[in-house]
């Protein structure tokens, strides 16, 4: 590897957001996570990642939260929710709320 092709390597390494390189934390039954931008959203089996950031906070988090209890209607709707607020950056926030593992999970998208 040439010596420009590493320092321009290394250039994308430190200017890539921490969140990028993040391994997800997981999401704590209880809490209401109230997204204010989302940056990326995966969806898995039995489980998604929203990164982005939470309100309150300037630095992006990325955040897993697992299924249990997650029904397939349920994941569509968290999923369009989360799409809304990604292509739509300050004008809705985008949250999430689960109880306990056996109960099913609230999304909710709120203009700001």
């Amino acid at each position: 590897m040439s010596s420009l092709r590493a320092l321009a390597l290394l250039a994308t390494l430190a200017l890539a957001p921490a969140s990028a390189l993040a391994e997800p934390e997981d999401a704590i039954f209880g809490v209401n996570y109230v997204f204010t931008s989302v940056d990326a959203y995966t969806a898995g089996y039995g489980h998604f990642v929203v990164t982005g950031v939470v309100a309150g906070e300037s630095t992006p988090r990325v955040i897993r939260f697992s299924g249990y209890g997650l029904s397939l209607q349920d994941a569509d709707r968290c999923d369009r929710f989360a799409l809304i607020a990604m292509t739509r950056p300050g004008r809705y926030q985008f949250s999430y709320f689960q109880e306990a593992p056996n109960q099913y999970p609230t999304c909710t998208l709120t203009r700001m």
